[in-house]
């Protein structure tokens, strides 16, 4: 039995989401950006504000050079988030198995379906139907026999609201297409592959696995696989283990390295308080941290002792910057996101005096009263550290399941 695979493609989905709400927003160019500063960045741009030539990661001062009618909007996590979980509670009804990937965007497959729900190009238009008429929000999508040629497939522009690539068809689908449009291929890929003038698709998948090897070592591999149009993925629903998350996008471009650590500190310390605010821990911390060229890091690693305390987060995503940290470009944004364990799930000794960090338990509780009481910049840690935002909240915190990682 041949897969079929569906890939949910929501067009400029944050931005779609504010115009079904402002309508006043609709026609005209619009981009969210973080802060309230001109250096902040770019998040997302809508199609006319990208026909001005603005761009995802532009710094906001030059985004007003290149379109003066520009509207900025500061980006709202929160809403985006439930508008995505109203998209997926639409393709449930004719989707089994549905996997998030990016906000507001899902692979789906209807392997084994056509009886239950007629063939997959008509779920394809009721799924878009149902979208647009529910919610109002335009969508795209893509079928085909696996994840990578649905996803290519969902993002082209073509008047077709529904692109069904039929199996044999993929590598000459995808042939014509820039190697931007190839997931997996990123900027740096494409810089490596362009010295040797491969830049579409298809000059990829002609090249033999050994020569990408040679170039990008073992993930050419994957990418010449699905350069051909091969991806054994199954489409997997994501793991149901929460996460909060907090990021900041700083004012001006820094690599001070006491400004980071500042920052870290400050988002460390506002998990903490949410954590602490739910009666939960975390037993896992991501970094992930934007640089002034586009480029995002990230790494992540787990907690020796599952903990809600400012001070064990702190230190944990400052191990991290040392690892994650590594190149000499100033950064333009920086988030943490815990994973939630099970609880306070910590084992004692009898005989040793408790550890420095689990004797702050009450140190914290006592803040956390203040801060309630007088405001979250009343008090704090006494620091060195010069952050640009030292004690203010982060953008947002919105809990959330931790999607499965784009491969």
């Amino acid at each position: 039995m041949d897969r079929v695979v569906l890939y949910v493609n929501p067009l400029t989905f944050p931005i779609a989401v504010e115009r079904r709400i402002l309508a006043r927003l609709a026609g005209r160019p619009v981009a969210l950006a973080p802060g309230d500063t001109d250096r902040a960045i770019v998040w997302s741009a809508s199609p006319e504000a990208a026909r001005a030539g603005i761009t995802v990661g532009m710094p906001v001062y030059q985004a007003l050079r290149c379109c003066p009618d520009l509207v900025l909007l500061p980006p709202r996590l929160a809403l985006y988030r439930r508008a995505a979980a109203a998209l997926e509670r639409i393709l449930r009804p004719f989707v089994p198995v549905i996997e998030p990937h990016t906000l507001g965007h899902a692979y789906g497959d209807l392997t084994g379906t056509r009886k239950l729900f007629g063939p997959a190009l008509d779920v394809a238009a009721r799924v878009r139907r149902e979208i647009w008429g529910r919610l109002g929000l335009p969508v795209t999508v893509g079928l085909a026999g696996n994840k990578v040629v649905s996803e290519v497939a969902a993002h082209m522009l073509k008047p077709e609201p529904v692109v069904d690539v039929r199996p044999g068809e993929e590598p000459a689908f995808l042939a014509p297409h820039p190697l931007a449009a190839l997931p997996g291929a990123d900027a740096p890929v494409r810089d490596q592959l362009a010295r040797y003038n491969v830049a579409r698709i298809g000059a990829l998948a002609i090249l033999t696995r050994v020569q990408v090897e040679g170039v990008l070592g073992r993930r050419g591999a994957v990418l010449h696989a699905r350069a051909n149009g091969i991806d054994p993925r199954p489409v997997q629903p994501p793991a149901r283990r929460e996460a909060l998350r907090a990021q900041r996008t700083f004012g001006a471009e820094t690599n001070d390295r006491d400004v980071l650590a500042a920052e870290l500190r400050a988002l460390a310390e506002q998990l903490g308080r949410a954590l602490r605010a739910r009666g939960a821990t975390a037993d896992a911390l991501t970094l992930r941290v934007r640089y002034a060229d586009h480029r995002d890091a990230e790494g992540a690693a787990p907690l020796a002792l599952a903990t809600d305390l400012d001070v064990a987060l702190t230190a944990a995503a400052r191990r991290l910057a040392d690892r994650v940290v590594a190149r000499r470009i100033a950064l333009t944004a920086v988030g943490l996101v815990a994973t939630l364990g099970t609880g306070h799930d910590v084992q004692l000794s009898l005989f040793e005096p408790p550890p420095p960090a689990l004797r702050r338990v009450d140190l914290n509780a006592a803040i956390d009263r203040v801060r309630r009481r007088w405001g979250t910049g009343s008090i704090g840690y006494g620091t060195g550290d010069r952050g640009l935002g030292n004690g203010r909240p982060a953008l947002t915190i919105p809990l959330s399941p931790v999607p499965s990682p784009r491969e």
